[in-house]
């Protein structure tokens, strides 16, 4: 008789191992300091502060007064940014996509910014990368998003965010909890006394001319944002922070790094900075020169803001651009998903504000949409490819506020010269092109436009634009909801099946006009049929 044999225990579950944490680094030249933050990223995106640095430089007073870097404050930055390529290299941050470094305003507006950036690279192997200012607002979002939300500040309403720095300010006008405007002004702290400074702007007179400035920026705050009552004022900087410490009886919030501060304090504070000369404020605040130079205008706008927008106190946060470079690369992994939805959210707004017919653009969007997913294997565009579709489609009509007449073309030159929150000056100089090509000539080299992109965007811009004409052919019938759509392939030929819809007269005599764009990119000749019920299954008629 065989033995029973007995069951064998299964093994012990081996650990499940624990995700690996990485290190990052941001570096932030900007127009009064450079700024080194090194973190960890959790498993869940989640970033833990290492190590924080900063050092005073003049890259702003140099370029606000002169247009240029000088050569001592070059030389200053390549040996501190040498001392933070040590450190980031015993913190084990030794890839390219473990650091992010960028140059704020000063850069942008520096003659001589791209011998400066060589300089830095050939010195410290560190590529510094120059934000536009669509990207820096960005970035602030980044850094506030979620000290807004712990602290139910967003609950309150209509939102807006006022970073002070030194070179420019950035505004955020937040409803419903989403970006609405994000705007840049050339008005800083340190720009403001640069100007004071040269306009021999002291003693009784300095109030007066703080005052001024402060007046001017508040003014292009209020012409950016809608006319509606404000719940809360943001703001960030250092001059914000050196407020918030200053203010007694602050009241205690939700989330640690938010510090709310009494407006009418806030008002008396910048009467009394703008008094005092820069070396009383280094002496009596243990501050250092560059940042008593600047603090003043920065609490005499802030002042000036809360005064505009009247709120009775306004938030002081603890959030700096190099959290949201931190938080950026943090989320490569985990990205949020509410990024796309608030570039499409900005789109929106942009559409509604020239009058495009919503619906049609829904139309539009949902089926320029499901031909790019239903077409990934021809065209093997990306994730941010179809997001700038998606624009596309919602704002190729915004030229018909200029006139009927051409309104592609009008349409690409309106987006040109608008800013999308989350999209670039590259993405939105696509976004414009492909608009401008969903009627009328396809893209050829004859239009300057199109002829001036390197070859891969030109690439890219046919085959959005193929299928964005051949979207709007598809939604010249007004309905209040897309179509329902079934695709297939036979020989030649890309058959667009259309459900529950009778007459499509119309629609083929669009694509007639608008497919032969299609056929050149994808090798495809689009042809649209009515989908006929009948049992057991669906045939294409």
């Amino acid at each position: 008789m065989e033995a029973l044999k007995q069951p064998v225990p299964p093994e012990p579950a081996s650990p499940t191992p624990e995700p690996a944490r990485r290190v990052v680094a941001a570096i932030d030249i900007g127009s009064s300091a450079l700024r080194l933050d090194i973190g960890e990223v959790g498993p869940q995106g989640e970033v833990r502060l290492l190590e924080s640095l900063r050092h005073g430089v003049r890259l702003g007073k140099d370029v606000f007064t002169r247009g240029r870097i000088q050569q001592e404050t070059l030389r200053r930055c390549v040996a501190i940014l040498k001392n933070y390529a040590r450190l980031m290299k015993e913190y084990g941050v030794a890839r390219p996509d473990q650091v992010r470094a960028v140059a704020t305003s000063f850069a942008r507006e520096a003659a001589n910014r791209d011998m400066f950036l060589d300089r830095v690279a050939a010195a410290t192997g560190i590529d510094v990368t120059v934000l536009e200012e669509s990207e820096e607002a960005r970035l602030t979002y980044l850094a506030v998003q979620q000290i807004l939300e712990t602290s139910g500040i967003l609950a309150a309403g209509n939102v807006a965010v006022l970073e002070i720095g030194s070179g420019q300010s950035i505004l955020l006008y937040l409803r419903d909890g989403k970006v609405t405007v994000a705007q840049s002004f050339h008005t800083g702290a340190l720009r403001t006394h640069e100007l004071v400074e040269a306009g021999g702007g002291a003693g009784p007179r300095l109030k007066g001319l703080l005052k001024a400035y402060a007046a001017e920026l508040v003014d292009q705050v209020q012409q950016a944002i809608p006319r509606e009552k404000i719940a809360a004022l943001v703001v960030m900087g250092a001059g914000a922070r050196f407020a918030a410490e200053q203010a007694a009886g602050a009241a205690p919030a939700a989330d640690p790094r938010v510090t709310a501060a009494p407006a009418a304090q806030l008002a008396d504070l910048a009467d009394k900075l703008a008094a005092m000369p820069a070396a009383r404020l280094v002496k009596t605040h243990k501050m250092t020169y560059p940042d008593a130079e600047t603090v003043a205008p920065a609490v005499m706008s802030i002042a000036q803001a809360a005064r505009a927008l009247k709120v009775r106190e306004v938030y002081v946060v603890q959030a700096t651009l190099r959290d949201g470079l931190l938080r950026e690369m943090a989320l490569r992994d985990f990205r949020s998903a509410g990024y796309e939805e608030q570039v499409v959210y900005s789109a929106q707004t942009l559409a509604a504000r020239y009058g495009v017919d919503p619906v049609h653009g829904r139309n539009v969007e949902a089926t320029a949409l499901a031909l790019f997913d239903e077409l990934r294997e021809e065209h093997q565009l990306g994730g941010h490819e179809r997001l700038l579709l998606r624009c596309a489609a919602i704002l190729h009509e915004i030229g018909t506020y200029v006139n009927a007449r051409a309104h592609h073309k009008h349409s690409m030159y309106l987006v040109q010269n608008s800013d999308l929150f989350g999209l670039t000056r590259h993405d939105m100089q696509l976004v414009a092109i492909v608009s401008r090509y969903h009627r009328k000539a396809v893209p050829s080299p004859a239009h300057p436009e199109f002829a001036m992109l390197p070859l891969a965007d030109r690439m890219t811009v046919a085959k959005l634009a193929a299928l964005l004409r051949v979207a709007d052919a598809l939604a010249r019938t007004y309905r209040e909801t897309p179509l329902a759509l079934e695709f297939r392939r036979e020989a030649d030929r890309f058959v667009i099946g259309v459900r529950d819809v009778e007459d499509l007269t119309m629609e083929r005599l669009q694509l007639r006009e608008k497919g032969t764009l299609f056929a050149d990119v994808f090798g495809l000749a689009p042809e649209v049929r009515e989908v006929r019920a009948e049992l057991p299954g669906d045939a294409l008629a």
